[in-house]
């Protein structure tokens, strides 16, 4: 289920992810690239390790832009509450660059200090979801109050490229925005951690992998191959498994992922 977040907050926040009520798990599940970063708030006992590093519990995890995925260790019972932020959204609240947490997943602590264990510790004991929401809001407002704006230019480079769903190449965008490629570059590494063609890329896709949610043929691969801009559904197939680890028709396999871009292996 997604939340919207406060109307103050749609510039930095893209929505708030509630996972819950589920089986408990046991077992490696795999986080791909969806051009978002975000805060995991766990609110019961799961216990979360990146491959081939020792479980642990902690109240919450901060993950930058993922290079292309990471498989997670993950036991326990899922409640969780994750900030999906803009792709832009974390620098502004935080003061990070995006380039030094990229392809990271680490306890929030590191950065955020131990204020954001005392509003895990508030969101775990409160009675509803919307004493959650409302807890999450006003944690947020207080540091969109306390810091800079967005950059509006990486804004719009953001947008145009949501509104060609990813199939748009940087010479394009930068005559549509008026800027040289350098400085989007420079402007990109430093808001989001990633190229303007590197979240193009994950961008298409994402919205690869909606289309394959909602196809209900397996024959119309090479259907969404060409409409998500890619060359051919060998190109498709090539991208894809470049991301994600697995096919296309591996992926269309998995019967209930936990999200979009986060599925059981």
């Amino acid at each position: 289920m997604q939340l919207q977040p406060h109307p103050a907050l749609k510039r930095f926040v893209r929505h708030y992810l509630i996972l819950d009520g589920l089986h408990p798990v046991n077992g490696m599940h795999r986080l791909f690239a969806d051009g978002n970063t975000g805060l995991v708030f766990n609110l019961d006992n799961a216990l979360m390790c990146a491959a081939g590093n020792k479980p642990a519990q902690h109240t919450c995890w901060l993950y930058g832009q993922v290079k292309t995925y990471h498989d997670l260790s993950l036991t326990g019972s899922i409640n969780w509450i994750v900030v999906v932020l803009q792709p832009y959204g974390a620098y502004p609240l935080w003061g990070v660059p995006g380039s030094e947490w990229y392809n990271c997943f680490f306890p929030a602590t590191e950065i955020l200090g131990a204020r954001i264990s005392d509003i895990s510790n508030a969101l775990a004991k409160a009675k509803d979801l919307p004493q959650r929401i409302c807890l999450l809001d006003n944690y947020l407002l207080q540091l969109v109050d306390q810091k800079c704006r967005s950059d509006e230019q990486v804004m719009q480079a953001v947008q145009h490229i949501m509104m060609q769903e990813g199939a748009v190449s940087v010479e394009a965008l930068t005559q549509a925005l008026t800027i040289s490629e350098r400085t989007l570059e420079r402007k990109f590494n430093l808001q989001i951690g990633i190229t303007p063609k590197r979240f193009a890329d994950i961008v298409r896709l994402g919205f690869s992998a909606k289309r394959m949610q909602r196809m209900q043929s397996p024959h119309s691969f090479t259907g969404i191959a060409y409409e998500s801009g890619y060359y051919d559904q060998a190109h498709f197939i090539n991208e894809f498994k470049k991301y994600t680890g697995i096919t296309p028709q591996q992926y269309h396999a998995q019967a209930n992922p936990l999200a979009l871009n986060f599925l059981a292996l």
